[in-house]
């Protein structure tokens, strides 16, 4: 008699076949191996468990929404006070161009996609911490923790979306603002690939919040000052990533006061003072320039600018997708990565 061991090296479990004396087949057994190294998404195990990551998505939005008194209006509370707040300080103070859009809609259009994006990564981050009998007493892919709290943050976002269309309808139909910037056509089916970039770069980022969460417990506090500060740095929200700055429209005002000085007679002096303003205006845009070379390595920058461009009718901001579609795929395999190197030492430290 013999024992026979046959390995599953896609989700690193053995089973035994054991046969006893005075038996003809013995019990199977089950022996959890844990990983080790760095390891990629494993999509087999994933697959094999996708009704768990089902019911675990659906067991987060019940709990969001158990017992609470406006229920799934809070997915859309939040973003549209975000809206009435930039829609005062940007479009009636600062008087921020739109290309023709209403801004209460170019504002909406943005913070929906970026409630989900902040939604998703903060709770994923704090998902294993949430769940830990889960990843304590029995065995499941841990993967599948973050990936339910990314997927019921876009139930949120499904919600929101509903209402961003009914408001669409309302400006192109029946309001007297000009909406002469809203084209309906085939270029809005884009922000469905757009989407789906916006979930992989939630599924990196939060996976990699979710290992660090466990292994370092004050990363809980830097969470939401993380989202806050990645929203404020991310001008594609709040304002065109395409429109002219205030210094590229410095030359036309220069050559106004030019011209007006020679009509009076100070042409020497206003050329004097013109030199001056040109050399303080070429180095202000160079510092501008290295901002926005900057914001290029946001991924979010891009990705909502694509976003609002697509759902409204406008031209795709092709270079920034470009460089949002290579930091996404970057930081999807560098978090899953980082969040299987941990994985091993969840169940101890958590």
């Amino acid at each position: 008699m013999s024992d026979t061991l046959m390995d599953d090296t896609d989700s690193h479990v053995a089973r035994a076949e054991a046969v006893l004396p005075g038996s003809a087949r013995g019990d199977r057994g089950t022996v959890i191996r844990p990983r080790s190294g760095w390891a990629f998404i494993n999509v087999g195990e994933l697959w094999r468990y996708r009704e768990l990551l089902f019911f675990l998505t659906w067991r987060d939005v019940k709990i969001r929404y158990k017992q609470s008194l406006l229920g799934i209006a809070w997915a859309v509370i939040q973003p549209t006070l975000y809206m009435v707040v930039f829609t005062i300080i940007f479009g009636k103070m600062a008087k921020v161009p739109t290309d023709g859009i209403p801004y209460p809609l170019f504002s909406f259009s943005a913070l929906i996609l970026w409630n989900f994006y902040a939604v998703a990564i903060a709770q994923a981050g704090n998902s294993l911490l949430m769940s830990s009998p889960l990843v304590t007493k029995v065995y499941v892919p841990r993967l599948t923790i973050p990936f339910a709290s990314v997927g019921s943050a876009l139930f949120d976002f499904f919600v929101s979306f509903s209402v961003l269309l009914m408001v669409m309808v309302f400006y192109i139909n029946f309001s007297a603002v000009d909406t002469s910037g809203v084209h309906v056509g085939p270029i809005m089916f884009m922000v469905f690939p757009i989407l789906l970039l916006t979930i992989l770069l939630a599924l990196g980022v939060g996976t990699m919040l979710a290992a660090l969460n466990v292994a370092y417990r004050d990363f809980k506090h830097t969470i939401p000052f993380l989202v806050q500060l990645w929203m404020f740095s991310t001008p594609a929200i709040y304002m065109s990533i395409n429109e002219p700055s205030a210094d590229a429209a410095a030359p036309a005002v220069a050559q106004q006061d030019k011209s007006e000085a020679s009509v009076k007679g100070m042409a020497e002096e206003k050329t004097a003072n013109q030199d001056e303003a040109d050399t303080d205006a070429n180095a202000e845009l160079g510092i501008w320039g290295y901002v926005k070379k900057a914001l290029q390595l946001n991924p979010m920058n891009g990705l909502i600018a694509s976003f609002r461009s697509a759902l409204l009718g406008h031209a795709l901001p092709w270079r920034e997708l470009g460089y949002s579609t290579l930091m996404v795929v970057i930081g999807f395999i560098c978090g899953c990565m980082y969040f299987y190197r941990l994985e091993p030492k969840f169940a101890d430290i958590i």
